[in-house]
């Protein structure tokens, strides 16, 4: 392991980046990510998480339906997700999914069945998931409850729920996501799910563009403010930022397997 720390954005959406992506991850690696997971969300960000992760290397995709969109998939979208996965090896989770019922952008039925769908997939094809979860804690806990004995793994991203919900996640063996929200002044909620979540299974991210972390919030965010996350929580937390970095590489390489990277 080397003494400079090694960043990992573990969720953003490059394909959101108005900036060009080459430049940014310049720019992201120059800040000491070494590689990042672009996340898909819908039929067409899918297939531009496949392209740029053909065309970078140091770039892991998932492919899935945020809750949002859950109304406009087809059944031809999750075969096209299914396939895809079975067969790239960059393409490493599914994801994300869940529920949204703060927005409800799709209706909740929709939601319900679209995710169902893809944690079965996960099942099938052995994969973690990546779940989004806002104002539906106890639907997502109905949800993850109907596959207890499936031996399923993930992480919940950008975590914003209670201390109880946090506990459900990680008694049920999943990862828990920290990003720019951590660094807000009033998120004290969520530093207390932060200081709670053991080391071995805390996950880094910065949901960019979302969430910039302060000081730059309210500005586009880029998958190199990880490492301000990280300089954040590592403080927070009275480790080393290299004792922080490197065990959240491990743990993205536990929860993410297909991942071939040496620090």
């Amino acid at each position: 392991m080397t003494d400079k720390p090694a960043w990992i954005d573990t969720h953003c959406h490059l394909e959101m980046l108005k900036q060009g992506t080459e430049v940014v991850l310049k720019t992201s690696y120059d800040s000491g990510m070494v590689f990042c997971i672009t996340i898909g969300t819908s039929h067409k960000a899918n297939m531009q998480v496949k392209r740029i992760c053909q065309d970078f290397q140091s770039v892991y995709g998932t492919l899935g339906f945020h809750p949002h969109d859950a109304s406009d998939v087809e059944e031809s979208h999750l075969q096209w997700i299914e396939e895809e996965l079975d067969s790239n090896p960059k393409m490493i989770a599914v994801g994300e999914c869940g529920y949204d019922l703060y927005y409800e952008h799709s209706a909740r039925t929709e939601q319900a069945k679209v995710f169902e769908a893809q944690l079965e997939l996960a099942v099938a094809l052995d994969l973690p998931v990546v779940i989004h979860s806002r104002d539906a804690d106890q639907e997502t806990r109905e949800m993850l409850n109907a596959f207890k004995n499936k031996h399923l793994t993930g992480v919940v991203h950008c975590f914003t729920s209670d201390l109880d919900q946090a506990k459900f996640v990680l008694d049920y063996g999943f990862s828990i996501s920290f990003n720019g929200i951590c660094t807000f002044p009033q998120a004290e909620s969520v530093r207390e799910v932060l200081k709670y979540t053991p080391l071995d299974r805390l996950l880094l991210e910065t949901d960019s563009p979302y969430l910039s972390p302060v000081p730059f919030r309210g500005k586009p965010n880029i998958p190199g403010r990880v490492s301000v996350v990280g300089e954040f929580v590592a403080d927070y937390l009275g480790v080393s930022t290299t004792q922080l970095a490197n065990q959240v590489l491990e743990n993205t390489k536990t929860l993410f397997p297909r991942i071939d990277y040496e620090n």
